[in-house]
């Protein structure tokens, strides 16, 4: 069994090697996907257009504005005199928020036992990674500049009585909040499974484009053995993808990695081997290439849904993160997140992995049942 297995496996490599583009999309292609990403991604938010209204201009509203635009979070490019003016340049694109200072601010602001001082903010949610942004930094600024008056009407010591409760943040496994150390895995992670499913889900499909599949399905090679050979060759080349993506996320980006190696190259074989009986399953259903790699970005589509990148599992609503749990990058994101960046030992991620053994178990001998069903003219 196993001398056919390493054949069918030498063989789908020389194949590969004869398509050298491939074997360059796979590599180089998400290397360069993943570092754009990083690199995109690596700064903080800065430098959002932004417009002001200020109807009251004095001396505290001068030093509101002076205070946010050290944040660097807002750029004040627009300085309107009418509030009416706020909305083309918020249709447009033009801002993302603006901020409008009413008349009387700065009088509020000297009377103590008088009505709060109020500022207003508006906002772009068209685009709300860059609107939340902007709001933090009006927020914050907004609570340390009425600190800083309440310490002045009452006092430093009597201001600090006032504060019943004081938080204190402690940040662990990114204590800078960077959002590479988040975006950059999680980019890396689908990218490792959407090499290995594409490459598989052509690997049947071009036995029967070539016409060499019914051939091969003449051979004493058993379902077992064709499924191993086809998928040996995805591994490699998405484990050397995997590799190469890392170290640079590593190197290049300061991603850091405190886990064990054995285990993350570990877990990623047992996801790997049922992502790509997925992938083979498609291809044993597709005519040609074509609808392999249609029907594989389709699959990898959904999974993206599923993966909690763009949209955390735990905010969907019960029934859909039940179904989240029969798609194998959901438990992979899991282990590749907490071994990566928090340097957990096999014990926590033991769950993740009998999913993964569960799911397996049900879908290679499905695809093997699969392949045994197809008409292979």
């Amino acid at each position: 069994m196993w001398y056919r297995i390493w054949v069918l496996t030498i063989k789908e490599l020389i194949q590969l090697l004869r398509a050298p583009i491939i074997i360059f999309l796979v590599t180089l292609g998400p290397l360069s996907e993943m570092a754009m990403v990083a690199w995109s991604t690596a700064s903080p938010i800065e430098n959002l257009p932004t417009a002001v209204v200020d109807l009251d201009r004095t001396d505290a509203s001068r030093q509101l504005l002076a205070k946010l635009a050290t944040t660097k979070t807002v750029d004040f490019q627009y300085f309107l005199d009418d509030v009416e003016a706020i909305t083309p340049l918020i249709e447009h694109g033009d801002a993302v928020g603006a901020l409008v200072i009413p008349q009387g601010y700065g009088q509020k602001l000297t009377t103590p036992l008088g009505e709060p001082a109020q500022v207003s903010f508006v906002l772009d949610g068209a685009d709300p990674i860059a609107a939340r942004a902007a709001l933090a930094s009006v927020q914050g600024t907004v609570e340390t500049a009425s600190a800083r008056v309440l310490a002045q009407w009452v006092g430093e010591d009597a201001s600090a009585a006032l504060s019943l409760i004081r938080p204190r943040l402690r940040v662990r496994f990114n204590e800078e909040l960077k959002k590479s150390v988040y975006t950059v895995p999680s980019e890396l992670g689908l990218i490792l499974f959407a090499i290995a499913l594409m490459l598989a889900s052509i690997a049947i499909a071009r036995e029967r484009e070539l016409g060499t599949l019914e051939q091969l399905m003449v051979t004493p090679m058993g379902k077992f053995e064709l499924i191993v050979a086809k998928a040996v060759p995805p591994v490699l080349l998405s484990y050397i993808s995997f590799i190469l993506m890392l170290l640079v996320a590593m190197y290049g980006f300061g991603v850091p990695m405190r886990g064990s190696w054995g285990l993350l190259l570990g877990s990623a074989t047992i996801f790997l081997f049922v992502e790509l009986s997925i992938g083979l399953m498609i291809s044993a259903w597709s005519s040609n290439q074509v609808q392999g790699m249609l029907g594989a970005m389709m699959w990898v589509m959904t999974e993206f849904f599923f993966s909690g990148y763009g949209v955390p599992v735990e905010n969907m609503p019960d029934a859909l993160q039940k179904l989240a749990h029969i798609f194998p990058i959901y438990h992979w994101m899991i282990i590749f997140r907490a071994i990566l960046l928090k340097g957990v030992g096999f014990g926590v991620i033991l769950p993740q992995l009998l999913w993964g053994l569960g799911i397996g178990a049900v879908v290679i001998p499905l695809g093997m049942w699969i392949l045994g069903r197809q008409n292979w003219d």
